[in-house]
């Protein structure tokens, strides 16, 4: 009889047990329920202001993009001047002459030529000074 006793009590321990289990499990499931739908209405409130930072963002990246192209456009250019210059010499102009540019310099050239023609030589007569090294020789 003291075996049978011992064999209730575990059973109804072991069901008591297997009672309060389900009933945790049952806890955790509806507050796990609750924290999704919290999570939900979360989301659906974030979601306007996320759309509006990922459009900023985008505007943002787009100029960003713009400024990187532009850069590598202008590295390029320096690079390719660079390595024009280490094989034509260092007297080589940055940028290649237009015809436009060569005319206005010319014309700029013969303008000069002219006006310097045109100005009175005050010191023609004077005679040339020999050098401080001519004098001591």
């Amino acid at each position: 009889m003291a075996v049978e006793l011992k064999v209730a009590d575990c059973t109804q321990r072991l069901a008591d047990q297997l009672q309060t289990l389900s009933e945790v499990a049952e806890a955790i499931t509806f507050r796990l329920l609750e924290l999704e739908e919290r999570l939900a209405a979360q989301e659906l409130r974030l979601e306007p202001l996320l759309e509006g930072h990922a459009d900023s963002q985008g505007l943002l990246a787009d100029e960003t993009e713009l400024l990187l192209d532009d850069t590598e456009d202008r590295l390029a250019r320096l690079e390719g001047l660079l390595k024009g210059i280490e094989n034509q010499g260092v007297g080589r102009h940055l940028r290649p002459v237009v015809a436009s540019q060569l005319a206005h310099a010319q014309e700029a050239q013969q303008e000069s030529f002219l006006d310097d023609s045109l100005v009175e030589q005050p010191f023609l007569d004077e005679e040339e000074q020999p050098f401080l090294d001519e004098l001591s020789a």
